[in-house]
């Protein structure tokens, strides 16, 4: 009798939630306040206006004041580093070369490529998040999801949003009919090391105000598309 009973009433609950209208709600931007530490892998896909796809892996770290992302395909990370003054400096490595391009902030305010700091911690703009309404809950990596579009008209931005982890595992724009969807592939436990190459520190490295008398450099030379400041620069990110 009781199993009846307990089959009975779990069946009329899940038919009562079937039925219940999904209430939405905006993207809880302010909120979000200490962020929780992660180690992630992702895959990004671009798909043309013709179908032709290219795959992208990389992987994001993010302690308290520190975001590292890493580039499989030259073996390289980009790191911010947040300033107890609020400031933000960045460095570039090439581990295969075992060389750092260090900018300070102001090196950055210089180039104009001063980083947004909510935007580098959760790889979306927070202009962008803010026009986020949810419209249905998922379960990813055993953890409690929420699926976001914008409001925007006649623009495709989408998210899938972990809770926990402050993080989203899924990005979805679509511009100039290119479709551009980043899905998260692992997500790490964060006692294994947050920083991916701790030998990094004894590299050599040079400071973004020496580039200019090292400009015959082979190494420099070799790197220069991919540094800030260059027109071929390209950011992570949405």
């Amino acid at each position: 009798m009781r199993n009846t009973f307990s089959s009975s009433f779990i069946l009329s609950a899940l038919l009562l939630g079937a039925c219940t209208p999904y209430k939405s709600a905006l993207f809880p931007l302010q909120t979000i306040e200490k962020l929780p530490n992660v180690a992630i892998e992702f895959e990004t896909t671009i798909t043309q206006a013709d179908h032709s796809e290219n795959h992208y892996r990389w992987y994001f770290w993010r302690t308290d004041n520190v975001v590292e992302i890493r580039n499989p395909q030259d073996n390289s990370s980009e790191i911010w580093t947040k300033l107890a003054n609020g400031q933000i400096e960045y460095s570039i490595i090439f581990h295969d070369q075992k060389q750092s391009i260090d900018y300070n902030a102001v090196d950055l305010e210089m180039l104009g490529e001063v980083p947004n700091w909510t935007k580098t911690t959760l790889l979306c703009a927070p202009e962008m998040l803010a026009t986020l309404v949810s419209d249905r809950d998922e379960a990813l990596f055993n953890q409690a999801a929420t699926h976001y579009k914008t409001n925007l008209p006649n623009t495709v931005f989408e998210v899938t949003w972990l809770s926990q982890q402050q993080i989203p595992a899924m990005i979805k724009r679509e511009t100039n009919g290119q479709a551009t969807i980043t899905k998260m592939v692992a997500l790490e436990p964060t006692q294994k090391s947050m920083i991916a190459n701790p030998e990094a520190s004894s590299y050599y490295h040079t400071i973004f105000a020496d580039i200019g008398d090292k400009e015959n450099d082979p190494f420099i030379k070799s790197v220069m598309p991919k540094l800030k400041g260059s027109h071929e620069h390209h950011e992570h990110g949405e």
